[in-house]
């Protein structure tokens, strides 16, 4: 896969998550849909283009966000690259698998990032971040995570077979 194609996999959903979901709040909480497509997309496609997608998805979060620079590249990169291992291991046909990973990424990453925090001086309580960051999250993860899996595995098929044809000429 050439490198516009993974601009293009984490460009769209990365105004869909500054421009549109401010204004669908579950619980007061934005989707991070770049973290929802990187393990999909890992799972779907191995380590190299995950953990690749993870970091170019990951550097665009960061400068999107006022957040410490690096946080979502180091994140999303090891999410990427641990879905993308998993790629031979799974049955990708049960959802239960997508479910579960978003799930476990998810809470990876938010406690890495609230460690981070921490290492550099915010003050954050643990248990208020609980009950109104991480969990409303996991939750809304939760809700996306079928349509997001479904939808970039339908995304990467039109992509494969339109691929096949232009070769083939």
């Amino acid at each position: 896969m050439d490198g516009g194609r993974y601009l293009l996999l984490v460009l769209f959903p990365l105004a869909l998550q500054t421009v549109v979901f401010p204004h669908l709040t579950l619980f007061g909480v934005v989707p991070n849909l770049i973290l929802l497509i990187t393990i999909c997309y890992g799972l779907l496609k191995g380590i190299r283009p995950g953990l690749y997608l993870g970091i170019l998805g990951g550097f665009c979060l960061d400068l999107a966000s006022s957040g410490i620079l690096g946080i979502n590249i180091i994140a999303l990169g090891a999410l990427g690259y641990g879905a993308g291992y998993l790629e031979r291991m799974v049955f990708k046909g049960y959802l239960l698998v997508p479910l579960c990973l978003v799930q476990i990424g998810t809470v990876l990453a938010e406690l890495f990032s609230c460690c981070i925090m921490l290492a550099f001086g915010w003050r954050i309580n643990f248990l208020a971040f609980l009950g109104t960051t991480l969990l409303p999250l996991c939750l809304y993860h939760l809700i996306l995570t079928v349509p997001v899996y479904y939808g970039l595995k339908k995304v990467l098929t039109y992509l494969g077979e339109r691929q096949k044809v232009g070769a083939s000429r």
